[in-house]
């Protein structure tokens, strides 16, 4: 007899809301979800202190969507329903929409500057790509196809979240993934008639206890294509609260509970986590990839990749433009407007004017996609993605000395408010401000730049899009334009006689 231990209704119905509310979002995650941090299960995310300020800002996005006045910019008309659902959703079939889908996705990046690499519009972008070419996950078989375009509906209509994950934990690195030790590796364990049973790990999950769902693909940079692999080599997504499911995750950052002490760690934690799969039930309508090798090869060839690049393209520069804004202001609260100071600003200048042409030329050499639509230039974005570490962490350097040892010795807002609040009006004074708006400022540099906040948010930049070095090998190998450019070498050097000739007369 088959255990229906781990088995619940996880079908794709129910009503269909089109964009929802900040209020909404948060009563969404009320799940019972299996959540554990620091060794103890959470009852509810969205009240407990290590996450309830991260969901507070998530909220916020969707109620943006929400406001009237912003209607047309946020969210479009559904084909299907003819409701209102967000416009990262959307299948663009221009120029036009990739800016129109670029503003929507920029608007909300403003709203947190930049430091939440998992909000909800990248994984919408990536599973609308994947339905514009849903003819790809035929591949495995015809209902895979038509299981990922339900999805994408799915997800649109009731303005989902997700969150995804795509790589495997690694115990011994010299190993392929179905070669790792103790079965921790995610894969199928059995079938049934009514869906698949899956066990084991996979990381990182970035916002996945925040997350209404998760999307499970294979790597398409690191997954071995042989036939040993075949039982990892699935794709699906479940609800986060799936039985037989858990995340683990990292600690979150200390924080004192203040946000004007700690703007961004306090607001902004996504949280990372390892999945755990225990004979998870998926039902067959939400797997689109299934023990095949050549649907993964197929797969691969999804326009996911530069589509979630124009997402991720996007939160750089708003990010970028959030780090300029606090230098500038460092450098206006102390009248240090030196030439050695303008020279250091002038290179975050050039990281945002550089980051947005990038994207733009993206957009306009637009090239088509799948079923009509477009697919965003990819080379631009293979750029941002390539250099952007390196501009990230030399924008964190350039506040650090720029704040020095003010930001080091930065107050909070009890010190401000105690017994030595006088001193502290005095000592911590800006040439026009008062201490106490120079402290918060202060304290958001220190966050930006030396916090643990600001360590993970180094760290994630450098592996955002996966191994910079295999990265950068495929870059070298797989240049479109290598050819073209070796040619003109060569037609050039060709010419040495026609020149002797001409210019010689010999």
């Amino acid at each position: 007899m088959e255990n229906n231990a781990n088995k619940k209704s996880t079908a794709m119905s129910g009503a269909r809301v089109g964009v929802r509310s900040g209020a909404d979002y948060i009563d969404s995650l009320k799940d019972g979800r299996s959540v554990w941090i620091d060794g103890e299960r959470i009852e509810d995310v969205t009240v407990d202190r290590r996450f309830r300020g991260a969901v507070q800002s998530i909220a916020d996005l969707y109620d943006i969507q929400c406001e009237p006045a912003l209607q047309d910019k946020m969210t479009f008309v559904s084909p299907t329903s003819g409701a209102r659902v967000g416009r990262s959703f959307m299948l663009p079939r221009s120029a036009e929409d990739l800016r129109l889908r670029r503003e929507m996705m920029k608007t909300w990046m403003d709203a947190v500057g930049g430091m939440m690499g998992r909000t909800p519009d990248f994984l919408n972008v990536m599973v609308s790509a994947h339905a514009s070419a849903h003819e790809l996950f035929a591949a495995g078989g015809e209902r895979f196809s038509q299981n990922i375009l339900k999805y994408h509906e799915f997800i649109r209509e009731n303005d989902l979240a997700l969150t995804h994950s795509l790589v495997s934990p690694d115990i011994d690195k010299r190993l392929q993934m179905f070669e790792q030790p103790g079965d921790m590796v995610m894969r199928v364990v059995r079938e049934s008639d009514a869906g698949i049973y899956v066990s084991g790990a996979r990381s990182v999950a970035t916002l996945g206890p925040l997350a209404n769902e998760v999307l499970i693909m294979p790597a398409a940079a690191k997954f071995p294509l042989v036939e040993d692999a075949e039982a990892y080599a699935v794709g699906f997504a479940c609800p986060i609260d799936t039985p037989g499911m858990k995340m683990i995750c990292r600690p979150s950052f200390p924080t004192t509970g203040r946000f004007a002490n700690d703007p961004l760690s306090a607001r902004m934690d996504e949280m990372d986590a390892v999945l755990w799969f225990d004979e998870a039930f998926i039902p067959w309508e939400r797997v689109f990839m299934y023990r095949s090798i050549k649907a993964v090869e197929s797969a691969m060839k999804s326009p996911s990749g530069p589509h979630g690049s124009h997402q991720s393209a996007t939160r750089s520069l708003a990010k970028m433009e959030f780090l300029l804004g606090i230098a500038y202001n460092l450098t206006e609260v102390n009248h240090s407007r030196f030439p050695n100071v303008m020279v250091q600003l002038s290179e975050l200048v050039a990281y945002v004017e550089t980051l947005r042409a990038l994207i733009r030329v993206a957009e306009i050499d637009c090239i088509p996609g799948p079923g009509g639509t477009v697919v965003p230039y990819e080379q631009p974005l293979n750029v941002v993605r390539a250099q952007y570490p390196a501009m990230h962490a030399r924008a964190l350097e350039i506040l650090q000395l720029l704040g020095a040892g003010n930001v080091v010795v930065a107050p909070t807002v009890e010190d401000l408010y105690s017994e030595n609040g006088p001193a502290i009006e005095r000592y911590c004074a800006g040439a026009d401000i008062p201490a106490e708006r120079k402290i918060q400022l202060l304290r958001l540099a220190w966050d930006a730049s030396c916090s643990s906040f600001a360590g993970r948010q180094n760290l994630y930049e450098k592996f955002f899009s996966g191994d910079p070095w295999r990265n950068a090998q495929m870059r070298g190998e797989r240049y479109p334009g290598a050819r073209e450019a070796q040619d003109r070498v060569w037609a050039f050097l060709d010419r040495n006689g026609e020149w002797d000739q001409r210019i010689n007369g010999r």
